[in-house]
């Protein structure tokens, strides 16, 4: 099983919130089981930005970063991203939605509900642990 985590689920790993012990434990779990938990390189930036405006220790990030498989987007990935369909999918989530697509995950973690809508219109099951 391959997941793809974007930064709304992601972030609730190093700022505590009413679904972040769900999520973590569901993470444990799926990755005993075996599951890889994928993201687009994007995250690491979107995850230190997060950690600077909320004065929080930069090596939390880097342990959380640890977890996952970061793919590196290249030109194409890009323009795929811009080509999605789609009136209200923002910049970056069109690109982690790409990456998904691009990386054959059929699940998506996020706490979006435009990020979901846009995942669900291209076949993606979404998780939400809560």
């Amino acid at each position: 099983m391959r997941y793809y985590i974007d930064i709304s689920a992601a972030g609730k790993l190093i700022v505590t919130e009413r679904e972040s012990r769900i999520l973590a434990e569901f993470l444990d779990e799926a990755t005993v089981g075996g599951a890889r938990v994928l993201s687009s390189v994007l995250l690491e930036t979107e995850l230190r930005r997060l950690a600077s405006r909320l004065e929080l220790p930069q090596t939390s990030v880097s342990g959380l970063l640890d977890r996952f498989d970061l793919l590196l987007p290249d030109l194409a990935w890009f323009r795929e991203a811009g080509m999605l369909a789609g009136r209200h999918l923002r910049s970056l989530d069109a690109l982690h939605l790409a990456a998904a697509l691009r990386a054959g995950v059929d699940r998506l973690i996020t706490y979006d509900d435009r990020q979901a809508a846009a995942a669900e219109t291209f076949g993606l099951r979404v998780i939400r642990p809560s």
